[in-house]
């Protein structure tokens, strides 16, 4: 029989950190005027589900830390994925993006960074990683054309 599991302090201060960014998300979303709207959805629906997602996560990750750690980091070798490759990795993903959401238009360059940033948190497999970077930045472009009428760049430009 094992004994209680230990708490482990910053990985519930980073779940802590989630639910507040979510309350905080909540009350500006609850502060936008009631009259502001898009095109199909009131202007405070996507702020509230951002911050719903967050809180939810913020709970999971706090419950994980108070009973042993999060679960999936790999203690074989007590070295955790990231650090200053993977900060590179990610910072190379933003500048991608930013040099890039004009040439390749908006789900390439969002698939780009999402690969990025996956292979900075120590993903091996890169042509996966862009295939759910794609499968994920598609429905947040189509949410932002169609449900909230904000122009994104296109969805592939006419060169490609």
């Amino acid at each position: 029989m094992t004994g209680p599991r230990a708490i482990v302090p910053t990985q519930l201060a980073i779940g802590l950190g989630l639910i507040a960014l979510s309350a905080v998300l909540a009350v500006g979303a609850y502060r936008f005027p009631p009259e502001m709207g898009f095109v199909i959805l009131p202007a405070y629906v996507y702020p509230y589900l951002v911050a719903g997602f967050l809180a939810v996560v913020g709970l999971l990750l706090s419950y994980q830390a108070l009973t042993g750690g999060f679960r999936e980091l790999d203690s074989r070798n007590g070295v955790i994925p990231g650090g200053k490759t993977g900060a590179a990795w990610v910072t190379g993903g933003l500048l991608g993006v930013a040099l890039l959401i004009n040439l390749i238009g908006f789900v390439l360059a969002a698939a780009l960074l999402f690969a990025c940033s996956a292979r900075g948190f120590g993903s091996r497999h890169p042509l996966r990683d862009l295939a759910i970077g794609i499968a994920l930045t598609l429905p947040i472009y189509w949410l932002f054309n169609a449900g909230l009428g904000v122009s994104l760049p296109p969805l592939v430009n006419a060169w490609i």
